[in-house]
């Protein structure tokens, strides 16, 4: 796998799309814990099974679906549409790098602080962090095995990223990645 700074000028398709959010960052199984018997089970594994993550995509334009911001519900597998604006001038202020706008999609990893102060403090702080870092992973290993290109972004600007996703002041922004093709 690789990182990419650099993207082709054409979108995803919906089922790239699909199957890098699928595969990355859906939900492996259900197993009972936490007071239920169907507590998700991701496919990047999370420190005591809590489920902290959450996934934001940004998209450009593709073929199918409409700029906009949209959240993964990993349970469902589906994108819920949370406005139709289009993210390249907002995420141009909030990437440090502002050419990684140019990519047709970005995913915006959160963590819910709420969810993991709530059962051991000061260990989930380091948690939080480590669960993002290993989503990022297999989203670089998804995208690399559907041929496509990514890049794990830590410059960004927190406040004008949790503006643009509408997340409460409990979730926080922890990675950005754009995504596309890889040039030709």
């Amino acid at each position: 796998r690789r990182s990419w700074d650099v993207f082709a000028h054409r979108g995803l398709d919906l089922a790239a799309l699909s199957g890098l959010l699928r595969f990355a960052l859906g939900v492996q199984r259900f197993e009972p814990a936490y007071g239920s018997e169907h507590h998700p089970m991701g496919m990047a594994p999370s420190g005591d099974g809590l489920d902290l993550l959450r996934a934001y995509v940004l998209i450009r334009g593709t073929d199918i679906l409409e700029p906009g911001v949209y959240r993964y519900e990993a349970i469902a597998h589906e994108l819920t549409l949370l406005t139709t604006t289009d993210p390249v001038r907002p995420l141009q202020q909030v990437y440090w790098q502002p050419e990684f706008a140019a990519a047709p999609v970005a995913i915006a990893l959160t963590t819910q602080m709420d969810v993991a102060y709530e059962r051991k403090p000061l260990r989930h702080y380091r948690t939080m962090h480590v669960d993002s870092g290993i989503a990022v992973q297999n989203v670089y290993l998804i995208a690399t095995a559907l041929g496509l290109a990514c890049c794990a972004v830590s410059d960004f600007d927190d406040a004008n990223l949790s503006q643009l996703l509408g997340v409460p002041e409990s979730e926080i922004p922890t990675m950005l990645v754009p995504v596309g093709h890889p040039p030709e």
